[in-house]
């Protein structure tokens, strides 16, 4: 009987050690950090010292950057695999077209385009928040569109610059209607938290199924053994000879 108490705790505890080693990558999968940034648009190429616009107005073109990549705070997301997206606001909605986003490399020049997604418009303003994936938490950007009144391109560049600690964020803790969620444009980028969280609960169900099946399996192998174990005394016991008294 011994035998078979000890053989189910020992089964216990292979199922929560099972449990936590397959509940460790959802709880990764569950969680993202966000920071603030201070956005810095720039007239000037900023590692170069050159003037890219055609249009060549230091004076006039700097508050036109501030016109089309806006000072309002960017947010920097690291999602669960180390993925980093960057939330900004560009202005000149109504009056741009072709809006493009470049990779710059530490020399100044374009390493590639990088695609965004529209996160939210803002009419009442002109302004538009957009999202774009980038390889690291510091990158220069060259930032240009096709301005309708001008007739020509627009050049200009942005950098970002860290406001305070990165803040840790449940996925699972963010829903549609919470206005504490990435963005911190205001009523903004909800999607990009639950576009993550989509990402994510196809690997949180396959891990949540392999686990219950594990479960299943070990708590019937103990059912078993403890079954077998208890035919076996009750068995051994009947076949035990008895041993007459003394009185007989």
């Amino acid at each position: 009987m011994y035998l078979v108490k000890n053989n189910a705790r020992v089964l216990y505890v292979l199922c929560i050690v099972l449990m936590g080693a397959l509940c460790a990558p959802i709880a990764l999968a569950g969680a993202a950090n966000q920071q603030a940034l201070q956005v810095v648009p720039s007239y000037v190429n900023p590692l170069t010292g050159k003037i890219e616009d055609t249009g060549n107005n230091p004076g006039l073109g700097q508050g036109m950057s501030e016109n089309l990549v806006m000072k309002t705070p960017a947010t920097l997301l690291v999602d669960s695999e180390g993925s980093i997206f960057i939330t900004f606001r560009v202005g000149l909605v109504a009056e741009s077209i072709d809006l493009a986003i470049q990779l710059l490399d530490s020399q100044g020049q374009v390493v590639e385009t990088l695609p965004y997604s529209i996160v939210e418009d803002h009419p009442d303003d002109n302004t538009r928040d957009i999202r774009i994936k980038v390889p690291h938490k510091d990158p220069v950007l060259r930032i240009s569109l096709i301005s309708i009144p001008m007739g020509r391109e627009v050049v200009c560049f942005a950098t970002f610059a860290p406001e305070g600690e990165a803040v840790a964020i449940p996925l699972a803790e963010i829903t549609e209607d919470d206005d504490s969620a990435i963005s911190i444009f205001e009523n903004s980028a909800n999607d990009e938290i639950t576009g993550i969280a989509d990402e994510d609960r196809g690997q949180i169900l396959s891990f949540l199924a392999i686990a219950a099946a594990l479960l299943v399996v070990i708590g019937g192998a103990a059912g078993v053994i403890a079954v077998r174990k208890k035919k076996a005394a009750a068995s051994a016991a009947a076949e035990t000879p008895s041993v007459p008294s003394d009185d007989s």
